[in-house]
């Protein structure tokens, strides 16, 4: 399915056999970005990986075609028919898999294999691979979060929320409870505006804030109902957390764990006063992010948290000044602060406005390990996780200058 079903942006709609018609509801100056994700890629409805069920050669808008694909791998070459294929450096290309990481890394060793991606090394290894210039980190554009329950007291006083927010030592998490395989998410966005408020660690004015809501010290405060799936790394960061509170302002945390295919009938019921979970951000754009993040959780809770209107079209496109003359405002928070729940829906248009909304509490952000080596250039992993193969050549000629550079 694609990842811009639920998003209000616009509608699609299938003419003829080849062409595809696409209504814009909304002004959107990024939408080819958009349909540039892999996701939009045309597939034939049948016939084998390699040919159509014609009979002729599969042919795509892609600088290599599927050759050969079976349980040891798929072989790609160089397309000819691609409309830029004299700069394509490579005339082959072969997919592996590995049964380990370990393998992966002895196969790469040995020469042979050139690159090893989505490899889940230990965090061991990954300090030992750290200091080699073959070794790559990109951070992942994916987010695992806490969603709050707004229709529950007191997490309906953003005072509160944003005290359990910056309660949290994301540093520590991320190099401690998570040995480095994650980055701290102290915003919603790994790509977003890098202007973007953080939400930094601040136990004093996480005392203020829980202080100033009646809660001195933590004084009268319920427990707080923490529901995440079952999983290792997950009871672990939540347990971790938990602690945090506790230490730093003096809150009990309950730990609900449940399995996976339950968590959403929780989230529908309710029954939760924050839920664990992790969404995989496939573009840059603001407003198919926050709709991934928060939009389906618009039924659950009593006001929407992410809803544009058609006369916010503008501002949806970046006119901020029109959203704010709209509400008669001088600036978003200012007008997010001051609008009555009737024009809730127009609180939740940018990163910025949902760090200051606060209706989850990003966490980390995952991170992808890759080897490259040395005679390998132009590619490059990003935080989508999918590499272009068009740029990719190798140098035959290469010898190594210092072999304790490659791992």
């Amino acid at each position: 399915a694609s990842p811009f079903h639920s998003s209000k942006k616009f509608g699609v709609e299938a003419v003829g056999d080849t062409v595809l018609k696409v209504s814009l509801k909304l002004p959107d100056k990024d939408f080819p970005k958009l349909v540039a994700n892999p996701i939009f890629r045309p597939v034939y409805d049948g016939g084998s990986a390699v040919e159509h069920r014609t009979g002729r050669p599969a042919v795509t808008n892609g600088a290599f075609r599927v050759v050969e694909m079976d349980e040891s791998g798929i072989t790609l070459v160089k397309a000819e028919d691609y409309w830029n294929a004299k700069s394509v450096a490579l005339s082959r290309v072969r997919f592996v898999s590995a049964p380990s990481a370990e393998a992966a890394l002895d196969a790469y060793r040995r020469g042979e294999i050139d690159i090893v991606t989505n490899a889940s090394f230990e965090p061991v290894a990954l300090k030992l691979l750290s200091p080699y210039e073959d070794f790559r980190q990109t951070t992942h554009s994916a987010l695992n979060f806490y969603e709050f329950n707004t229709s529950h007291a007191p997490f309906n006083d953003r005072r509160i929320r944003e005290a359990l927010a910056v309660a949290i030592d994301r540093d520590r998490l991320a190099d401690a409870d998570l040995e480095g395989t994650t980055k701290p998410a102290k915003k919603f966005f790994p790509l977003g505006d890098k202007n973007a408020e953080a939400l930094t660690f601040d136990v004093q004015k996480a005392l203020s804030l829980i202080e100033n809501a009646g809660y001195p010290n933590g004084a009268g405060f319920p427990p707080v109902r923490l529901v995440i799936n079952r999983n290792n790394t997950q009871q672990r960061v939540a347990r971790s957390v938990a602690r945090m509170w506790k230490q730093n302002l003096n809150l009990e945390t309950e730990i609900i764990v449940k399995e996976v295919s339950e968590i959403n009938d929780v989230r529908v019921s309710g029954d939760f006063d924050l839920v664990r979970r992790g969404v995989v951000l496939p573009t840059n754009d603001d407003l198919v992010n926050l709709e991934l993040i928060f939009g389906s959780a618009r039924k659950n809770i009593e006001k929407p948290v992410v809803e544009i209107k058609p006369e916010s079209a503008l501002a949806a496109n970046g006119d901020k000044q029109l959203l704010n003359e709209e509400v008669g405002q001088g600036s978003s928070k200012t007008a997010a602060a001051s609008r009555g729940p009737q024009d809730d829906n127009l609180s939740v248009i940018t990163e910025a406005d949902a760090i200051f909304e606060l209706k989850a509490i990003p966490l980390y952000y995952p991170i992808s390990f890759s080897l490259i080596k040395p005679y390998v250039s132009g590619f490059e992993m990003n935080a989508l996780d999918a590499p272009s193969l068009k740029e990719v050549s190798v140098d035959s000629n290469w010898q190594p200058s210092n072999a304790r550079r490659e791992s």
